[in-house]
This record gives C-alpha cells, structure tokens and sequence, in this order.
C-alpha cells in the first residue's frame, strides 16, 4: 500500500541537526583541536555542509511513495545493532580463521539468494554491507523485489545467514515488517550446452554502448 508523502519542508530543521551534529562531532575528533577558533570554522563549514545536503539524503521508498530521511534512525537502537555486528565479526573471525588454517574440509563456497524486501534504501543497504564485513559471506548483488543473492565460504556461515537474524534487526531497527524467506534457485541444465561469448571490444556510436561478441 502506497503511503502519503510527507511534507518534509516542515521537518527541515530537524534533519539540519540531525546531519549537523555529527559531522561536528567527527570534526572535533578528527581534529583534535579545541580552541575557540577552530570550532567555530568546524561550526560553520558544518552548517553550510548540512544545509547544502539534506535535499540529496532525502530518499524515496522502493515500495512506496514514502520519503526517508537518510539519518533519521534511533541513535540508541543503532549503537545496539553495531555492538551486536562487531561481535559477530569477531565471532566469524573466529570461525573463518580456524576453517582456513584446520578444517578446509568445511570449506564449501556457494552462492545463496533469500528475500529482505525493506523500502527503506539505506536498510537495504545496511545489509548488504553487514554482511560483506562479516567474514565468510559476500554481498553478491541486490534485486530490486529485495532478493538478495550472498557467496558464503562453508554451509555454516550460510547457514548462520539464512537464519534472518540480522535481516529482522535491521528491520526492526528501520521500524519496518518485511517479507523474509529463503529463495530456492533451480539450475537450467539447458544452458550448459551454450558456449559463452567473450566480449572482444567496446565501441561508442550515437551515445549507445555496442559490444563486439566472438562465440567460443
């Protein structure tokens, strides 16, 4: 169902802060200088950066017509999904490490596809980079129904995947009820058969890309 779009001029100053805090917080700890001076130049190249930005982080769904704001998210709730990510990197670490260096019996790559429909662009994304940082798994490519498909290194870590745990904190964290499951991909044995083409050359004309194709 297609929601109202918001009048987001009301709420322009909201999102001013939102983005002006911590771009200033992150210019006072990458500096590291606290004289008067330099943190009102920080103040106002901070300010002039926030206004200038937030029409560009305001996001349309990919469900919806509601409009996101890129930043607005419960700071709280997001500190407790990054503690929760860093001890599951660690964790994967762990296992991943001791996989390569004892057990390479277990290593078993594959390509695994489930289905995380948020409308929120940054959950999506969210995701996928979650689970390119955790070790064993790759973020291959997201669809745009909100398939997702994921190299993982052995069917543990894509068992661990596939559980959904981290695709309902993020929708929980985004305040948004999706279409979770596991997508079974069949292979045409059919297309074994057919030789892929190499492409030779890449060639300009009229604004179009044209590609030069030689069967194997």
């Amino acid at each position: 169902m297609k929601g109202k779009r918001p009048d987001y001029q009301n709420n322009r100053i909201a999102y001013f802060f939102e983005t002006f805090i911590p771009l200033m917080l992150l210019w006072i700890i990458m500096s590291g200088i606290f004289e008067l001076k330099f943190i009102v130049f920080g103040a106002i190249s901070c300010a002039i950066i926030a206004a200038a930005s937030i029409k560009v982080l305001i996001l349309g769904g990919l469900k919806s017509d509601r409009q996101y704001f890129t930043f607005h998210v419960n700071a709280f709730k997001m500190a407790g999904y990054l503690i929760w990510l860093v001890k599951e990197i660690i964790k994967s670490s762990i296992y991943v490490s001791k996989v390569v260096l004892f057990d390479r019996a277990a290593l078993n790559p594959h390509i695994i596809w489930f289905k995380a429909d948020y409308d929120h662009p940054a959950a999506r994304a969210l995701l996928a980079n979650s689970i390119t940082l955790t070790p064993g798994t790759i973020t291959i490519d997201i669809y745009e129904d909100g398939v997702y498909s994921v190299h993982a290194l052995t069917d543990e870590t894509a068992e661990g995947l596939l559980e959904g745990t981290m695709q309902k904190k993020i929708a929980a964290l985004y305040g948004e009820e999706i279409d979770y499951r596991i997508v079974e991909v069949r292979e045409d044995m059919s297309l074994r058969d057919r030789k892929p083409a190499r492409v030779l050359s890449k060639v300009f004309i009229g604004g179009r890309k044209l590609r030069k194709l030689e069967r194997r």
